[in-house]
């Protein structure tokens, strides 16, 4: 299949029904870390810090990732190169346990923050997409949303 896909335009010669571009976004680098996630700050809730401030030891039990936002801003000094400002939310379940009760369950959050430098496009290209007017909208309604995402490029000389 690879050596039916040629460059320059499409004709009826190369047994090609339609040329599709692909939009990627203009990040071309990716990365896979394994962070140990440790020390960090725990935010529990009123109830929870009743219990902790009674209790003789605390134990996590789980955590689970509720969202993480993303703001992505260019390099300064390397053209292409851009930061990728990564905030994680965990909801945190454990037990504090107090000497004269049972184990009661505590609930917070924890915060984690992490940032990345990837390679992006050096082009002069204006874009401009159709979800921006998403940016607005709570978890539910972006549930609902179905649309497709619709894509300008504009090259700047």
């Amino acid at each position: 299949m690879p050596e039916r896909v040629l460059p320059g335009p499409v004709q009826d010669t190369d047994c090609i029904k339609e040329a599709v571009c692909i939009h990627t976004r203009k990040i071309y680098d990716s990365c896979k870390d394994k962070d140990c996630i440790e020390d960090l700050r725990f935010y529990p809730t009123a109830d929870s810090q009743r219990y902790i401030e009674n209790a003789v030891s605390v134990r996590a039990k789980s955590a689970e990732l509720l969202y993480v936002s993303t703001d992505v801003e260019e390099v300064t000094f390397n053209r292409g190169f851009y930061t990728i400002d990564l905030r994680y939310y965990y909801k945190i379940t454990g037990e504090a346990f107090a000497l004269a009760s049972r184990a009661e369950e505590i609930v917070g959050l924890v915060i984690f923050d992490k940032r990345v430098i990837l390679f992006g496009s050096e082009g002069n290209a204006k874009i401009f997409t159709s979800d921006t007017w998403l940016r607005g909208l709570d978890e539910t309604s972006l549930q609902k949303t179905k649309l497709p995402t619709a894509v300008v490029d504009i090259f700047v000389p």
